[in-house]
């Protein structure tokens, strides 16, 4: 036992030094719950074999020697967790020894990096991560770059207020940033948590902004001048200090009615624009939290109810390739379907040869698949003491499987790629990009139909897009359309036409021009053919541009297959020039902060935040005390609510036209 004992501390502690210190997750969630379930039953069976590095007796890692390390003011401790309703009733038992009528409150545990937030005389003057609870790192720069983290308190003076909280990284934004990563052929994020520590301990404050991380409040540390009665109540103070703050989701003295809403939250947690990793649950008043105290390490009025496992094993049946628009193949691996984070998962990214050959992945394999919400789900390790010699191992073909052209790895990358630029795999995905909604935005036209339409005969370059309206009568009796939906379809295109310069750029899916830089050739050089003729040092003069963007542009313009290009483009009417080029500055709505939600009828909402943008406006995703109006269409949902609790002017589509439009 005692072996055993050793051998689970120098595993948990090189986890854990992997985990908080390098943002890397070696094993699951799970994996690593089960081995310290196991080393916390074997001390309390041996205490005398109890080492003094155990885990068990710390919290979190040690501080990174990269970044300034400051003492918490507060020290941070864990929370000890619960798996079942076992755990849960055990732990409301051993609450009821010292409190009769315990009150508890649960929130959503989310899974990011725990830092807390100092503020004096309503400024926030200093931000650290949690580290190893006694000491962490001081990211207060970073911090700042944190749009929804307040930087000035609303309310009244407070001379000094230490508050906990969860940096995190949205669903939505990991997938983006995930997508541009696989486009730039650059490592790929695991999963929101590490995106999240890993972007927040950056040395250079404009990588943290521009991973867009957002914070939530869950805790006050400290506070002078203020005293509180319960949780409840200074979540109410946080709230119109300005604070976002963790959702409360109960309270009442029922254990079971805790654990009934925990598996509520379980059930639609991919519903949540954030990553969750289980609950927490905490008595509600606080002096009944000071009788409680804490033991060395963790605080005994509350606990952590720990999800199930967001991780599966099943069979890997084959590895087969996608191409991507640049031609670059990716491999995904064809898995044996099997349930898992709200759908059944038949297929998994494995995103080029070093990520297979670094994880020994082979066809016919067990795999763990790992799968955050709404995420590709993607192989997390293979199951190599379950090989039974029937493994094969994957090697890139030498020609490209949809045109049989000449396969060749992409110099100092991991990236293999078609050499066929008229590749009608890579047309395919150059049709994609040049219709989705941050380019020519031509709803309608998704991955499936392009490839109907390919099948069909109907679709080989971009160019037959704007063909299609020849076509109407053969297209609506296609299995699956209409006259509704090709008209839809027809007129998405026509609108196309109109688009301005900068979705034009990006929606021709130059190597490496992105929506920034598009905005900038538009902005600089006002049409597609002053693009076109710009010499290297016309473009690198261009603030940001630098050779290999510059390499990008020149390589598009003088691939045979481009040479007509901008003739083709304006032979079907397709809008070439920057459309505000002429137009007047207006700066109207210069300070003002907007949030947009709901549908309108005659405005898609990227829309309506092009036309307050191009007017000095600032569009934000969430509502807070900065925002200054909120513009309402059908079905606005929680952001109106919070508008209406804030005292934040709202605009009707009607309201919003006289004011601006």
């Amino acid at each position: 036992m005692k072996k055993r004992m050793e051998e689970l501390v120098k595993l948990i502690n090189y986890y854990n030094k992997k985990y908080h210190e390098q943002d890397i997750s070696e094993i699951s969630d799970y994996e690593y719950d089960e081995l310290y379930k196991e080393l916390v039953k074997l001390e309390a069976e041996y205490p005398q074999f109890v080492s003094a590095d155990s885990p068990t007796l710390k919290v979190g890692g040690r501080p990174s020697e990269n970044l300034k390390n400051i003492k918490h003011p507060v020290p941070l401790e864990s929370l000890s967790n619960a798996f079942s309703l076992e755990d849960l009733i055990a732990f409301d038992k051993r609450i009821k020894k010292d409190i009769e009528k315990p009150e508890y409150v649960l929130e959503k545990k989310l899974d990011g990096l725990s830092v807390t937030l100092l503020y004096e005389n309503n400024e926030f003057v200093l931000g650290l991560t949690r580290g190893d609870g006694i000491s962490g790192e001081d990211v207060t720069v970073n911090l700042r770059t944190i749009e929804n983290l307040p930087k000035k308190l609303s309310g009244n003076k407070i001379d000094y207020l230490l508050v906990r909280g969860e940096v995190y990284m949205s669903k939505s934004t990991f997938i983006e940033l995930n997508e541009e990563a696989r486009e730039q052929n650059t490592k790929l994020f695991a999963n929101p948590r590490n995106a999240a520590a890993g972007s927040l301990r950056q040395l250079d404050p404009s990588i943290t902004k521009n991973r867009r991380l957002k914070v939530k409040v869950f805790n006050i540390q400290k506070i002078e001048g203020y005293t509180f009665s319960n949780h409840k109540e200074s979540f109410d103070f946080l709230n119109k200090l300005g604070f976002p703050v963790n959702d409360l989701e109960i309270v009442t003295n029922d254990i079971s009615k805790v654990y009934e809403k925990i598996k509520e939250i379980n059930s639609s947690r991919n519903k949540f624009e954030f990553e969750i990793d289980g609950a927490v649950i905490k008595i509600n008043n606080l002096n009944d939290r000071e009788v409680l105290g804490s033991t060395a390490k963790a605080p005994r009025w509350a606990v952590a109810f720990k999800f199930p496992p967001e991780e599966i094993e099943t069979d890997l049946l084959d590895i087969y390739l996608q191409i991507g628009r640049t031609g670059v193949l990716t491999p995904n691996a064809l898995l044996k379907p099997v349930y898992l984070a709200g759908s059944t998962v038949s297929r998994a990214s494995l995103h080029n040869m070093n990520y297979i050959e670094s994880k020994d992945i082979r066809i016919n394999d067990k795999v763990v698949v790992y799968k955050g919400g709404d995420i590709i789900p993607t192989i997390l390790k293979s199951v190599k003491e379950k090989r039974n010699g029937k493994e094969i191992i994957f090697t890139m073909p030498s020609k490209c499987p949809y045109c049989d052209h000449k396969v060749e790895q992409v110099e100092d990358q991991a990236a293999y790629k078609c050499s066929n630029y008229s590749c009608i795999g890579q047309v395919l995905r150059r049709i994609e990009h040049f219709s989705s909604k941050d380019a020519m935005d031509i709803e309608g036209l998704s991955r499936a139909t392009i490839e109907l339409l390919n099948k069909e005969g109907f679709l080989n370059s971009i160019f037959d897009i704007y063909k299609l309206h020849e076509k109407r009568d053969k297209l609506i009796e296609l299995k699956g359309f209409g006259p509704k939906k090709v008209d839809n379809l027809l007129n998405a295109i026509e609108a196309s036409k109109n688009v301005d310069l900068d979705r034009l750029i990006f929606a021709l899916g130059i190597d490496n021009v992105g929506k920034t830089i598009a905005s900038l050739f538009s902005d600089n050089l006002k049409s597609l053919k002053a693009l076109k003729d710009a010499s290297y040092e016309e473009l690198t003069s261009i603030e940001t541009v630098g050779p290999l963007i510059a390499k990008g542009i020149s390589d598009f313009f003088s691939n045979p297959a481009n040479e007509n290009i901008i003739i083709n483009l304006e032979a079907n009417n397709i809008n070439t020039r920057a459309l505000t080029q002429d137009k007047p500055s207006d700066l109207s709505l210069k300070d003002l902060t907007f949030v947009i939600t709901g549908s309108f009828e005659k405005y898609k909402r990227s829309e309506l935040q092009k036309i307050l943008e191009e007017k000095g406006g600032k569009v934000t995703s969430s509502v807070s005390k900065n925002t200054d109006y909120v513009i309402a269409g059908e079905n606005p949902g929680s952001k109106l609510t919070k508008a209406q609790e804030l005292n934040i002017k709202v605009l009707s589509l009607e309201e919003l036209e006289e004011f601006v439009l």
